[in-house]
């Protein structure tokens, strides 16, 4: 997916919530710039909704934008716990939706939920500075390893940096610095599972794929603000 496609994807999901909030297919239409209606129907359907046919005998997972000082995110979860969380604009935002929605036998569409009403009432204290702490219960998907750094991750007090190295020493597997740095990529809840605070072994910003000026903005609000991370609630299978 081109990032063309990308920007036309969170415009699309900008005019559901347009549709959700009563206004008119056409303004909607119109705010995704789409010309004709069909498109914008055909659009929908590829990159939101699903057919109802391939909604039978699957979950339903619930999708929504939130806007951040940084760029607009997009939050998918259940009934209970985020999946996931990611700037809009990742280039890999697409494969990550595909994967999610094979792992869980889901479809995902576009709805305000619980869920996602906390994690952006949390994104908000964070992004205003009042709290680094989440709270919003999480499900993630992946290796005993994997899930293992993950975990790691979120001992890592705001502001302060760790490499992937010294993770692999603390985790007990100094040589696994690459299994690290792999899992660290394979994260699909950005800020919450703050693999912003992993630095190269010389200290450099390297590998995140929100990118990198996110990555050194993350670290200065934190280190601005002092804050004091605490742990989150999550649960690892679907």
């Amino acid at each position: 997916m081109t990032f063309l496609e990308l920007a036309r994807l969170k415009r699309t999901g900008l005019a559901m919530a347009q549709l959700s909030e009563g206004s008119s297919v056409l303004a909607a239409q119109q705010e995704a710039s789409y010309e004709s209606a069909s498109g914008f129907r055909d659009a929908l359907l590829r990159l939101i909704r699903e057919t109802p046919a391939s909604l039978k005998h699957r979950t339903l997972l619930n999708a929504g934008w939130i806007d951040t000082p940084i760029g607009t995110m997009l939050a998918v979860g259940d009934s209970s716990r985020l999946h996931l969380l990611e700037f809009c604009d990742r280039k890999g935002l697409p494969n990550e939706l595909n994967r999610l929605r094979t792992l869980t036998k889901s479809a995902i569409d576009f709805k305000e939920t619980p869920v996602i009403e906390s994690i952006g009432n949390e994104l908000t204290d964070y992004f205003s500075g009042r709290s680094a702490a989440f709270h919003t219960s999480i499900a993630q998907i992946g290796s005993a390893f994997t899930r293992t750094v993950w975990d790691f991750l979120r001992t890592i007090e705001a502001g302060k940096t760790i490499s992937y190295g010294e993770i692999a020493r603390q985790m007990g597997q100094p040589t696994a610095s690459r299994a690290v740095a792999r899992a660290n990529g394979a994260n699909s809840l950005a800020i919450i599972v703050p693999c912003h605070r992993v630095v190269g072994a010389d200290g450099s910003l390297t590998g995140y794929a929100g990118g990198l000026w996110r990555k050194q903005w993350l670290l200065t609000h934190e280190r601005k603000h002092g804050f004091c991370s605490k742990p989150i609630k999550t649960t690892d299978q679907p």
